[in-house]
């Protein structure tokens, strides 16, 4: 759903890559990256740590770090990789033994974002196709409105696999010099003088940091456990069902190429967007809906039944006849930025922080933003030797509040998500139906704060109606930027 806006945003400034993890080789292939800079220093502080200087010998202890990074999803290895990358003494653990292994989103990633510096690394990621088309089907009762959006040129995104993704990315921050721990789970935080300084792990080992990172999801223990993730319950909270379908290389091919497809149609999702993603061989299938009272009636005893009412939409049983369900999953998202993601010593990223935006299917580039954001946050704390929640609060604020690409998206979200959710999905599908080629979400952001403005004869409110629409007219081309970075990176 989230390509309704950037298509009309049009926000769009594999090598093959699969890396295996061999865990008794990691310490001895770490000593081999050449990555780590020499140290020439160290000083005391009175938390009995050392505050690495430049130059010199590294004196800690085996299970002291200067950052360590829980979680490695998307956040936790861009966390890892810059924080090493400044010179830091950094540990990354993560709970599988593969990064990403059950994970059942989409995914997408969106050229926009990576044309950020900070991201452009991302590109040399394994990537199952480029996508360069869309089509939407809107379908109700009376008739069905199917937009085949088709830019000019350029890429629209990147379809990849999370499981490949999150791997190769953990094992460029292994190579940066990040050390790294497969298959360990942490089971506490260890908390001393109100400050955050180490973990817990499930065989009852204790890692020590200055700064630790949280970056392991919706419901991290680690976030809870320093009470910055509240119960999370509600409108706020969206439950998506996905599954992937075996078809084939040359199948899909044939009938999706390089285009992904949304839907609309009542009874197939609760106030979401159902998508089909099309990767190399399988293609994904997402839906579900926000957990409200509604979410689960006598109609809809689980989520599954509005997959299944999906997989069985005419359109969708004719394009993925022959094709083999592979994996059926659940995924928990929450929709809503939470009161405060840092405290003493600690800073929570992606997910863990509430930076996703599920309603826009957004999230990894503001996973990958965060993470980068948190590890220079640390970095400049560990400098000044103050890891106060202030000291990391502040830098680390100011680097988000500079991203315009997040900021852009929030305010969509906020601004749709008042309008929207109050409408049935009847309503939602008719609305769509109703504006030109893709420009729904966008349409009804401007449209909703004018009209607003007009019925309560508040000139203020049509103003920033008109300004947000004078924002976003340097995005109504393609940017073919991306592509050339594409093209650069994937040769390498």
């Amino acid at each position: 759903m989230f390509l309704f806006i950037y298509i009309f945003f049009l926000f769009l400034k594999k090598c093959k890559c699969i890396f295996e993890y061999v865990l008794d080789s990691v310490d001895k292939d770490l000593k081999k990256t050449g990555s780590v800079p020499k140290y020439c220093k160290t000083t005391e502080v009175s938390n009995n740590f050392e505050v690495h200087l430049q130059g010199g010998t590294n004196r800690m202890n085996e299970n002291e770090y200067d950052v360590i990074v829980v979680g490695a999803g998307c956040a936790g290895p861009a966390a890892a990789k810059k924080a090493a990358e400044l010179g830091l003494k950094t540990l990354l653990l993560e709970k599988s033994q593969v990064p990403g292994e059950k994970n059942v989103s989409g995914t997408c990633l969106n050229g926009a974002a990576l044309l950020e510096p900070d991201l452009n690394y991302i590109v040399e990621c394994p990537v199952e196709r480029t996508i360069r088309e869309m089509r939407t089907y809107h379908i109700n009762s009376d008739r069905t409105t199917v937009f085949h959006e088709i830019p000019s040129e350029g890429i629209l995104l990147l379809s990849v696999r999370r499981d490949h993704l999150d791997s190769w990315h953990t094992e460029e921050a292994r190579k940066a010099g990040a050390e790294v721990k497969l298959s360990t789970t942490v089971v506490d935080i260890i908390e001393e003088e109100d400050y955050i300084k180490g973990v817990v792990t499930d065989s009852g080992e204790k890692f020590y940091g200055k700064v630790i990172i949280d970056a392991a999801g919706v419901n991290s223990i680690v976030g809870r456990k320093a009470g910055l993730i509240p119960k999370r319950k509600g409108q706020n909270m969206i439950l998506y069902v996905t599954v992937a379908v075996k078809l084939g290389e040359e199948v899909i091919n044939e009938r999706f190429g390089d285009c992904i497809e949304y839907y609309l149609s009542p009874g197939i999702q609760y106030k979401t967007w159902p998508w089909i993603f099309p990767k190399k061989d399988t293609v994904t299938l997402g839906t579900g809906g926000y957990m409200d009272e509604n979410l689960i009636n006598d109609e809809f005893p689980n989520v599954n039944q509005y997959m299944e009412n999906f997989l069985n939409l005419p359109v969708v049983k004719k394009k993925l006849e022959g094709g083999e369900i592979v994996s059926w999953g659940l995924h928990l998202e929450y929709d809503e930025a939470i009161e405060r993601r840092v405290r003493n010593g600690l800073i929570l990223t992606g997910e863990a922080g509430g930076f996703v935006i599920p309603f826009l299917g957004e999230g990894m580039p503001e996973a990958f933003f965060t993470g980068i954001y948190a590890a220079k946050a640390a970095a400049e704390a560990i400098e000044a030797r103050d890891y106060s929640e202030a000291k990391l609060s502040e830098r680390y604020e100011e680097l988000i509040g500079e991203n315009f690409f997040m900021q852009a998206f929030r305010h969509i979200a906020s601004v749709n998500k008042e309008s929207i959710l109050s409408k049935t999905d009847e309503e939602i599908t008719q609305m769509m139906q109703q504006v030109i080629m893709g420009g729904g979400f966008i349409s009804n952001a401007i449209h909703s704060k004018w009209l607003k403005g007009v019925e309560e004869e508040n000139f203020e409110l049509i103003q920033e109606a008109y300004d947000f629409l004078e924002l976003i007219q340097p995005y109504a081309v393609v940017d073919p930027d991306f592509e050339r970075l594409y093209n650069e990176r994937k040769s390498k």
